[in-house]
């Protein structure tokens, strides 16, 4: 309490002595004041730019989104200016009755039923016949039949078959003479083919896919020659590196027996392990085929290779293939109706070819063209009988030819297809001196238009061939004017079910003779109606 009476006291006197009284009401100036600097040298100061943090700021948000749940129309995208394309409509029902000169008859009727899923099956039948009275005995009849299904086992099993029936007759017009019984020229084959095969398709889960097959075929005349064929065979394949490297076998049994006052047998087996690998996008398949038969065995070479230039546009592909064709009953009538009644042999031609070529489709554009060698053995060249010279014996000889071939498809204009094709062989014989009734030259065309919503249809095909060689029993060698055919079709549909057509072949009239002494048709025409149900 003491200290702080004395520290009280100190602070008033001191303020006493700070606080003594001003003057006021009067103020004296004794001088005035005026500030100056002295001079000095000026300094020049550029003004620097402050300095700014320029760097990148990132920022992060973080919000809670609710998913409400939205109803809304699916949005459809209808073309404004383009059409659909429209797909051909399928007719499972086809009629095409029509009659023409020289007492001509056509039909044809086809029909395709899908049962269920599992089952489908269809019918198909067709007739030509022609008698042209300007010539004995120029005439023949064609009618040929088919009944085929499928059935599906399982999800990829399946069960394909039919039977196919073709009965043909046709007049050895061909004669020198004509006898005062017509009927003894005439030649009737009876044909029928049935076919059962079974197959799985390839499945990833197994990695396998097989097929087997079975064939029976008779082929007869009614002069007394009878030839049976069966044939059984399969396909086992199998596949690795994911499926893109398939990995197989074929194999077939071909048993033929020809029987008239003799019997002749041509038997083969063919084994074919083949493999087929790519490295980016050149594709090869290495395989090779044993040919196995009473005379002696023989190895075919199955090699294949291609690569694309550029994409689909441009593709370069070659190979070496080996190949057996039966020189039987079978082939050779079909080939040359006019064979003569008793061959004294049936056998094989085996043939290897190198070929090399391009191809490619570019929109509507498709074409491949191919060059190859061809070395062959026991090809079949066709001769007058000296017995009997309106009939023809095969003559069998070894060698080879160069061959040219090549075909377009194009659609010139909308709706317009131009279809070709022109093939070229260049033949070496070891022993014949020209391939006797066997074509070189061979040129195909056809212009086709179908517009009106597949109402009508019009079409102009050409068919070409060189005159053909061929040596008289005498021994004289000549050659018959070449083949220059040219036909043109049409059809118009005046309902969607039914309609009519024309047909005018050989308008230029060639009576060119495909065998010697027998010449074609020449101008001859066909009109009739059509009937199509979708």
């Amino acid at each position: 309490m003491k200290h702080l009476l004395i520290l009280a006291m100190t602070l008033l006197a001191v303020s006493s002595y700070g606080q003594s009284e001003l003057p006021t009401g009067r103020i004296e100036v004794v001088k005035d004041f005026e500030v100056r600097l002295t001079e000095t040298k000026k300094i020049r100061i550029v003004p620097q730019p402050v300095a700014v943090d320029s760097s990148i700021r990132r920022y992060e948000y973080k919000l809670l989104a609710p998913s409400p749940s939205i109803e809304y129309l699916i949005p459809e995208i209808k073309p404004l200016a383009i059409n659909a394309e429209k797909k051909p409509l399928y007719y499972p029902l086809y009629a095409k009755v029509g009659y023409g000169s020289p007492n001509s008859l056509l039909g044809m009727a086809s029909y395709d039923h899908v049962q269920n899923e599992k089952f489908n099956w269809g019918v198909d039948l067709r007739h030509l016949s022609a008698n042209n009275k300007k010539i004995p005995l120029q005439k023949f009849s064609d009618t040929r039949g088919r009944i085929n299904g499928t059935y599906l086992l399982k999800e990829t099993v399946q069960v394909d078959g039919y039977l196919d029936g073709h009965l043909e007759s046709v007049y050895f017009y061909g004669a020198e003479q004509i006898p005062s019984n017509p009927e003894s020229l005439k030649r009737k084959f009876n044909r029928y083919d049935l076919f059962l095969k079974i197959g799985q398709a390839y499945a990833p889960e197994t990695s396998l896919s097989y097929s087997a097959f079975v064939q029976y075929m008779t082929d007869k005349d009614d002069l007394g020659s009878r030839e049976t064929t069966f044939k059984v065979g399969g396909e086992v394949k199998s596949a690795f590196g994911g499926g893109e490297y398939p990995l197989g076998i074929k194999i077939l049994a071909d048993l033929s027996k020809l029987t008239h006052t003799e019997q002749h047998t041509v038997n083969n087996l063919l084994i074919n392990p083949f493999f087929d690998f790519a490295i980016g996008d050149l594709s090869m398949h290495f395989g090779a085929t044993a040919l196995l038969r009473k005379q002696h065995n023989e190895i075919l070479p199955d090699l294949e290779f291609s690569f694309p230039l550029i994409k689909t546009r441009l593709t370069v592909f070659a190979g070496w293939v080996g190949e057996v064709q039966k020189n039987n009953f079978h082939f050779l009538s079909t080939y040359n109706p006019y064979i003569s009644t008793r061959l004294d042999s049936i056998n094989n031609m085996v043939s290897r070819e190198i070929h090399a070529g391009v191809k490619g489709a570019s929109g509507s554009l498709f074409y491949e063209l191919k060059g190859s060698y061809t070395s062959f053995e026991g090809m079949a060249f066709f001769l007058q009988d000296e017995d009997a010279e309106e009939q023809f014996i095969p003559v069998y000889d070894d060698g080879s030819f160069i061959g040219i071939q090549g075909s377009v498809r194009f659609e010139i204009l909308k709706h317009v297809f131009l279809r070709a094709k022109l093939s070229q062989r260049f033949f070496s014989l070891d022993n014949e001196s020209k391939p006797w009734h066997r074509p070189s030259l061979g040129i195909n065309g056809e212009v086709t238009y179908s517009g009106g919503d597949d109402k009508y249809h019009v079409s102009v095909a050409f068919n070409g061939e060189n005159g053909l060689p061929y040596r008289t029993v005498g021994g004289t060698e000549s050659v018959l004017d070449p083949l220059l055919d040219l036909n043109i079709h049409g059809d118009y549909f005046f309902s969607g079910s039914f309609g009519a057509f024309a047909e005018v072949n050989n308008v230029l009239g060639n009576n060119r003779e495909r065998w010697v002494n027998y010449p074609s048709f020449g101008f001859n025409a066909k009109a009739g109606i059509l009937f199509r149900l979708p």
